[in-house]
């Protein structure tokens, strides 16, 4: 149900009870578009507590960086090397929360700062290159789906009986090895698979699809006044195997996958939006998506639609260019540009590699996301409006 905290019970000094209030939606929404929950009146509840622990935000202060604060991600994390953890400022390293991919776990923190050691270890003597810590385990995605629907209860705590505590010996026993085991069985592995917002979808929109790891060297093209031609390449990568993708026909924007969002993200936002209805994905002004059927996918940048032709050669068609790219080397087979185009003008690839990755993705593990429908069959949401 909903409700919010509303004050604190205090008898003889003592925390006693949480006061809430039950908390309703009247269709209004706020200027990120979230449902604003109002007040039921005469609906005041209390939760029994002794102990009241606050929890709030994760995000990261970082004023005391002054006016030279390093680059920052899109997200307001600090901007790091994927192998050394270095910032835009030579010598400043940041890991855990902070660093470029935000909140996770003290596991992952705990393996951040390793690597930190190893590059500043390797700068400062003649070690060599930071060495990783390996390849990545394979992830058994059905398996792990399996262990996850099933409850597994804590293996029980050992203490020493109080007849025998006549001394300084510990009164927590340790865990056999067997013990041990049967303990760490239990993990999760939320470090390989989150997906904690396709669980919470009231009406499963949020989808989670498998990737193999992309690396692309890019090309990045130029105008020279006659062709577009190929100057240089940039690197674009995907290290994600698991991803989310969003059915935009099913959610009705509720806010759920929002709340139990462990990085304090907006999966119905943030995540790839899937669009069957083609006057609905011609509303919006970017990070929508639209497959067409036989490796055909469209999708929406910066209020313009881009178009992609992936079984065979790539055909990329944006708004003032075109080009055909070998699907194996990402070379650039034929390029040609509108008549608008400024001598010197660069032009980017990026989109077309969002929509590569997104509908290799999908499309390859996914069969069962339907392609597009008619205009007009869309369901509006009431009282939100696309910025």
């Amino acid at each position: 149900e909903l409700a919010a905290p509303a004050g604190l019970k205090v008898e003889d000094g003592r925390l006693r009870a949480l006061t809430c209030v039950r908390t309703e939606y009247r269709g209004e929404r706020d200027s990120s578009g979230r449902n604003i929950p109002f007040p039921v009146p005469d609906s005041e509840f209390d939760i029994e507590l002794d102990t009241l622990i606050l929890a709030i935000s994760q995000h990261s202060v970082l004023d005391f960086f002054g006016d030279s604060p390093p680059e920052l991600t899109e997200r307001g994390y600090i901007k790091v090397d994927p192998r050394t953890f270095e910032s835009s400022i030579p010598g400043l390293f940041a890991g855990g929360d902070v660093a470029e991919h935000g909140p996770s776990s003290i596991v992952r923190a705990a393996s951040d700062g390793k690597a930190v050691a190893a590059a500043i270890i390797a700068r400062h003597t003649s070690d060599g290159p930071v060495t990783t810590g390996g390849e990545p385990n394979p992830i058994d995605l059905q398996g792990l789906v399996v262990r996850r629907a099933r409850r597994e209860y804590r293996v029980p705590i050992r203490f020493t009986p109080l007849d025998q505590r006549d001394g300084f010996e510990e009164t927590v026993l340790n865990y056999t090895a067997e013990e041990a085991v049967a303990e760490a069985s239990r993990c999760l592995d939320c470090q390989d698979i989150c997906s904690l917002c396709v669980g919470v979808c009231p009406n499963m929109a949020l989808m989670t699809y498998e990737m193999e790891p992309l690396s692309i060297g890019l090309p990045s093209l130029e105008f020279d006044g006659t062709n577009l031609v190929s100057t240089a390449r940039s690197d674009f990568r995907v290290d994600q195997g698991l991803q989310i993708a969003v059915l935009t026909d099913f959610c009705n924007e509720c806010g759920n996958c929002v709340t139990v969002c462990p990085t304090s993200g907006e999966p119905y936002r943030d995540k790839p939006r899937l669009y069957l209805d083609r006057e609905d994905f011609e509303a919006q002004t970017d990070n929508a998506f639209m497959f067409l059927g036989d490796g055909v996918v469209e999708s929406r940048v910066a209020g313009r639609t881009h178009r992609a032709e992936l079984n065979g050669p790539i055909v990329y068609r944006a708004p003032q260019f075109s080009v055909t790219l070998d699907p194996d080397t990402m070379d650039v087979v034929e390029a040609g540009v509108d008549d608008a185009a400024a001598t010197g003008e660069h032009f980017s690839l990026e989109p077309l590699a969002v929509m590569l990755t997104v509908a290799r993705g999908v499309l390859g593990s996914l069969p069962q996301v339907p392609v597009h429908a008619e205009s007009g069959t869309a369901v509006g949401h009431p009282g939100y409006t696309e910025g």
